[in-house]
Formats: structure tokens, sequence, C-alpha cells
């Protein structure tokens, strides 16, 4: 494109003004003088004479000068030539023509479906007994990736998810059930939006039944992974587990601690070494502190309902009075006597509860006098094999002396 300055010199080159005439009646030069509104700049015109005069340099189409053959004054397609052509363009339509081929499918593909819509669909398809199991466990999976992202966990209720869902743990294929119980653990985990939602639609109970009821390894790990998720950070996490629950196996009712403690017998050392990482967890969870005001809106709101009707017991017991009262500590005791090499998580999990329960002043008289002959028994290599450290050896060094 030719720039500016040949595109003035072009213009001044082909312009032309009437000519004027002097007293003597020849013809004057005229000059005219046009500033620019930038300032600074000033524009001469000088137009052609008539006659030929030596040592000029004005710019006329008929100066015998060599071309200007420069890529800056070489004519592009939008550079003047001197000649107006007649031409015309066709305006632009303003109406789209409508797209009848285009279906559904089509645009999915094109566009890709929503979360909330592929969430759906996912279950929809799960819940639905007419499709292989294969294909349900499948969807799934995909609706659990789907659910690690905290917006859509929190639309589970907005999209009516949360009945389907806990409506697969009476499933009579463990598969659905375990991947319905995985999906839960995953949704509520570090949400407190989500576990919130969870006690409203009632599902504790419901996990506690998945657990007790099982006779698939598999299920009952993905049940003490969902009650983990459940507990973990929750302000009420001793009330729902000082609740009694129907256990639908042998007409009793059962609280929280008392599946905590049937898991610690666990005959699948998996599921055992879960349980005791929740009961450690739990014993430093105890100390925590809930500010009513920082907590969301909606959560304080479930909270508020589900504290309408707890017992004055219930309400000042908290996480290491259940776990004492419930049998916990004494049993973990008991399994840390007999000093197992293959059963190290276990082992890490527990004596890090036990710890911590001490430093709490969580351990009775007789338990304090039992977890030092036990403590003394392990060297200093075995206690660092288990995963601790030295300044937890050396706290447990100082409780216990």
């Amino acid at each position: 494109m030719p720039d500016l300055n040949e595109l003035l010199k072009w213009s001044i080159a082909n312009s032309t003004l009437p000519p004027t005439t002097n007293q003597n009646g020849q013809q004057a030069a005229t000059q005219e003088q046009v500033s620019s509104s930038e300032g600074g700049l000033t524009i001469r015109y000088n137009p052609p004479s008539q006659a030929t005069h030596s040592g000029t340099s004005a710019l006329h189409p008929t100066d015998g000068a060599p071309p200007d053959l420069s890529p800056a004054s070489t004519p592009g397609p939008g550079t003047p030539t001197g000649e107006l052509q007649s031409q015309t363009f066709p305006l632009p339509s303003t109406t789209t023509p409508k797209r009848d081929d285009l279906t559904t499918e089509m645009l999915d593909l094109i566009l890709g479906k929503s979360d909330s819509i592929t969430m759906k669909e996912k279950m929809a398809f799960a819940v639905d007994e007419g499709n292989p199991v294969e294909e349900r466990v499948e969807a799934l999976d995909d609706f659990e990736m789907l659910i690690e992202l905290i917006d859509n966990a929190n639309n589970m209720p907005i999209l009516k998810l949360w009945q389907p869902l806990l409506g697969l743990l009476s499933s009579p294929e463990p598969e659905i059930v375990s991947n319905a119980l995985w999906i839960i653990g995953t949704t509520v985990q570090n949400n407190i939006k989500a576990q919130a939602a969870l006690y409203i639609h009632s599902a504790f109970p419901l996990i506690l039944q998945s657990y007790l009821l099982s006779t698939s390894s598999p299920v009952r790990a993905k049940a003490i992974y969902a009650l983990s998720a459940s507990l973990k950070h929750w302000p009420l996490a001793s009330q729902a587990l000082s609740q009694s629950y129907p256990s639908d196996k042998d007409g009793k009712d059962i609280t929280g601690y008392e599946v905590l403690l049937r898991g610690l017998g666990d005959t699948d050392k998996t599921v055992r070494k879960k349980v005791s990482f929740l009961i450690s967890t739990l014993v430093l969870q105890s100390n925590d502190r809930y500010d009513d005001k920082e907590l969301p809106n909606e959560v304080r709101n479930v909270i508020e309902e589900l504290t309408k009707n707890t017992k004055k017991e219930e309400e000042k017991d908290g996480l290491i009075a259940g776990l004492s009262r419930g049998g916990i500590f004494a049993e973990l005791l008991v399994q840390l006597k007999e000093v197992k090499e293959d059963n190290l998580e276990f082992e890490e999990n527990a004596l890090k509860g036990l710890i911590n329960a001490l430093k709490f002043d969580g351990l009775s008289t007789q338990e304090k006098e039992q977890f030092k002959g036990i403590w003394m028994g392990l060297s200093i290599q075995q206690r660092e094999e288990r995963g601790l450290d030295k300044d937890e050896i050396a706290s447990a060094d100082g409780l216990l002396a």
C-alpha cells in the first residue's frame, strides 16, 4: 500500500487551478498554503505552469523522469489511478439463511454438552437396571470424574441427583454400590456445602448400613471412604456418630462409634487401615472450633435444623469423649500389643491417634499405662518405620514419662 507522502505528491501533481493574470497580462503562478490542524506541518501548493522552466523539480504527468517503481509507490488495488470507474458493490444480506440440516446431536458435537446435562444423562443410564452392569459402572465412573469439580458437586441438589444416587446403595450389584459410595465420598470431600446436602438427604445412615450389610470388601472400603469424607471437618461430626441408626441386620439400633469399632475388627486389612486413619483424623479434629459467622448461610441453616432435636448429652459430647466411651482407644491398644511388620500403616495411624489422644487427655489412667508399655517395647527403628517423626516421638516420650 502506498504511503501518505506519495499519495500527497500524486494529489498535488494532478491538481489544477484556473490561471490568474497579473498586471502585465501574463499568467502568474498561484501559490496557496494549507496548514495542518496538527500544528507545525505546512503543505505548500505549487501548481504546475504551462511553460517548461529549467531547474524546477515540480512533479507533472508530462515530466520525463523515470518512474518510481518502489513498493511504496507501486499502485495497489486501492491506489487511485487518475481514472474514475463506475463500479457497484453488492450490500451484504441482513438476514441469515436458516439451516434445517443441523440436528441437536450435531450441535452437541460442535459445542459440547454442559456438565449438568451430561451428569443427568449418566445418572439416568446408571439407574436403569435394563442396561448392562458393566456399562452402568462405566457411566458412574464418568459421573465421578465430573463431580470432582466443586461447582458440579454443589449443583447436585439443584439437579435432583442426590435421590437417584442414594437409591443405588440398595442395588444387588456390589459394583454399583461401590461406585455409588465412591461418588458420595468424592462429592463431599473437603466441601462443607456438599456435606450439608448429604445430611439433609439423610445419607449418613445409608452409608453406615452399606458397611454393615455388605459382604464385599470393596464395598466396605468405599463405605469407610464415604464415611470419612462426610465426617472430616464437619462441625456436627460428634453428633452424627453419637446418634443411633437402624442396622437392618439384627433389628437393633447402632451408633456411628459402634460402626467404627466394628471396622477395627474387619476381616479385610485394607478396611482396617482406612478405619484407623479415620479415627486418627477425628482425634485431631476434636480440637477444632467452628465459627458460625464464617459458615455459608445454607450450611448454617442446615446445622440449625439438625440441632433442633439434639439431646443435651449429645450436644456436649466431643469426639474424644465419644471415641473413648465407644471403646475405640481400648481396641487400638489391644491390636497394638502384637506388633506386625506387615501391618505398618495400620499401626502408624493407631500410634498417631493415641499420641494425640494423650495430648488432649483422652486416655484413662489404665489406657495410658497400657500405651506406655507398648511404646517402651518399640525400638527407635520400629517407631521410625511406622512413620513417626522426631517431634512425635519426643512428644510421646514426654507425655508417657
